[in-house]
């Protein structure tokens, strides 16, 4: 197991369950002793004038203050750090685009999702110039891919096939193995058998009959989007202002 990170981390929530709960399954990423958390705006100022934080996580919803609000505050008084916007709503995130949140989960937590959440901390804080390309086996060898020009990934059998904006690559690896190599390239699962590039998403919209939707890309392209995988699709795409049809 990866040792915790010892990043300065704050939560921000009023519900003191909710707050417990976000402190619990974070200690399990980053060192206890780091961790601060604030019931309200009044507690969250007062940490983060005397301690430099690193991430936040920020309830969208309080009774005294919204997570927009403290999202302007961090970026006047510690514009290094990256934060992750909470909420239960998903509505919520359409005005969020304004915004550069690190991420927008939807309460309660999935912990595999914080752990992409992490992940993605981990990556923002490289530099995008040594940030390299992934090394891949096919049939015919292995192959280089960057990352950043994959538009989605569609599994094929056993194999996947990785379509990309300069071409299509068939890969040895299943569906599960490309999802915790890509994660954190904004690469999420939007159905059973396709992860999709979020950046890439320009709207989705109901494919057809019945409650199954499609996500369709800057390309034209469209890719399905499970019921299953349709909240958490909802929640990343709202937070980047996309619209649902």
């Amino acid at each position: 197991m990866k040792e915790p990170r010892r990043i300065n981390v704050l939560i921000v929530d009023d519900d003191p369950i909710a707050r417990e709960q976000a402190r619990q399954d974070i200690s399990f990423f980053v060192e206890e002793t780091r961790i601060r958390t604030a019931g309200n705006s009044v507690e969250m100022m007062r940490i983060l004038k005397t301690e430099p934080i690193d991430l936040a996580f920020l309830d969208m919803e309080m009774p005294d203050i919204d997570g927009f609000t403290i999202a302007d505050y961090l970026t006047k008084t510690q514009p290094k750090t990256k934060y992750v916007f909470l909420t239960g709503h998903t509505e919520l995130g359409a005005k969020s685009y304004e915004y550069e949140p690190l991420d927008f989960l939807c309460k309660p937590v999935n912990m595999i999702r914080l752990q992409k959440t992490f992940d993605r901390f981990d990556r923002d804080r490289v530099p995008s110039e040594t940030r390299g390309q992934i090394a891949l086996e096919t049939p015919n060898g292995f192959v280089l891919i960057d990352p950043r020009e994959v538009l989605y990934i569609a599994r094929d059998n056993r194999k996947a096939v990785i379509h990309c904006t300069n071409g299509k690559y068939t890969v040895n690896n299943t569906l599960g193995e490309l999802e915790l190599m890509f994660g954190d390239y904004d690469l999420i699962r939007c159905h059973q058998s396709f992860l999709v590039a979020l950046k890439h998403v320009m709207s989705a919209e109901k494919a057809g009959f019945g409650r199954t939707y499609q996500a369709v890309l800057d390309t034209g392209e469209t890719v399905p989007v499970s019921r299953g995988q349709f909240a958490d699709l909802k929640a990343q795409l709202t937070g980047r202002g996309i619209r649902f049809i």
